[in-house]
């Protein structure tokens, strides 16, 4: 039996009477531990709550509340694609990200929590250190697939030029999407291989990127909902995982400012590599960001 289909018959709609939400719940959470998910009463209910576009608090207010066999049946349709290990957020098309609901797909990496951690350092830190020298910083946001990092920037940093580049122009549109969503009608932004489509005599006080860098030989290994449905492109860092951030330490000084910071997510142990090029570009004061757990999420380099 295909493995997306597996144990259908455990989601039983009653169908001579509409559901309640906590008998839909019950049955999705219990099909989804079956299939592998490793958080399968949270992803029941994210579903659900994006199927009937109501807040989860509903479910614990008013479980008896019954719900329409039409919707009903696209719940059970939704919980298929998660027993398939699809990610969550592509089924619901949205993810949430520095407390901003950004559109997603399978055109664009899902943003992670940890990269929050390294939005909010930049905002604590590094952003003050370039406030000292303009009121309107320009930011450039390489590889920005959905534009979580860089569009999160301008919502907390109203006075920043944003300018948003990525490879793909489908992770483009997407970005594009989520500007419009966020109200913002003055973002640049440019389809384009890292620096390839900028003028050099654009120069800008931050550039901030997170590349691919998984080294392709990891690729394969990592978990199915990765592998299956993200996009390669945003993945494949070469086959050390570095080729990105070499280009991008050797291409980045020309677009920058002086006094201004490059800052780069960073994979599992990759922290003192990326440093080590970026200060063989001449960027110094090297810090580390750590996420949540302790572990290095990114670096910043400054430009003397």
């Amino acid at each position: 039996m295909n493995e997306s289909r597996f144990l259908v018959t455990d989601f039983f709609i009653v169908k001579n009477r509409m559901n309640t939400i906590k008998e839909l719940i019950e049955v999705g959470s219990t099909r989804l531990a079956k299939c592998g998910s490793v958080s399968p009463r949270l992803d029941a209910e994210v579903l659900l709550a994006s199927v009937l576009n109501c807040p989860r608090i509903t479910f614990y207010s008013d479980p008896g509340r019954t719900v329409s066999f039409e919707d009903a049946e696209e719940y059970r349709r939704c919980i298929d694609r998660r027993a398939a290990l699809e990610p969550v957020a592509y089924i619901t098309g949205e993810k949430e990200f520095m407390g901003l609901v950004f559109q997603v797909s399978q055109d664009v990496l899902i943003p992670r929590p940890d990269t929050e951690s390294l939005v909010e350092a930049i905002l604590e830190k590094v952003i003050p250190q370039i406030k000292q020298n303009t009121e309107h910083p320009h930011v450039l946001d390489l590889c920005t697939g959905s534009g979580a990092i860089g569009l999160s920037l301008k919502f907390f940093v109203s006075s920043a030029a944003v300018t948003l580049t990525d490879i793909s122009g489908k992770a483009l549109k997407v970005a594009a999407e989520n500007a419009l969503n966020l109200g913002f009608s003055n973002i640049t932004m440019i389809e384009s291989d890292l620096f390839e489509g900028l003028s050099t005599a654009e120069h800008f006080d931050l550039i901030v990127s997170n590349p691919p860098y998984i080294p392709d030989g990891i690729i394969p290994t990592l978990q199915r909902d990765i592998v299956d449905y993200e996009p390669i492109l945003a993945l494949s860092g070469g086959v050390t995982g570095y080729d990105l951030y070499e280009r991008i330490a050797r291409e980045a000084g020309p677009y920058l400012r002086k006094g201004g910071a490059i800052v780069l997510e960073v994979g599992n142990d990759q922290e003192i590599k990326v440093a080590e090029l970026l200060e063989e570009q001449g960027f110094g004061a090297i810090t580390m960001i750590p996420d949540l757990t302790g572990a290095v999420r990114g670096v910043v380099a400054w430009k003397e």
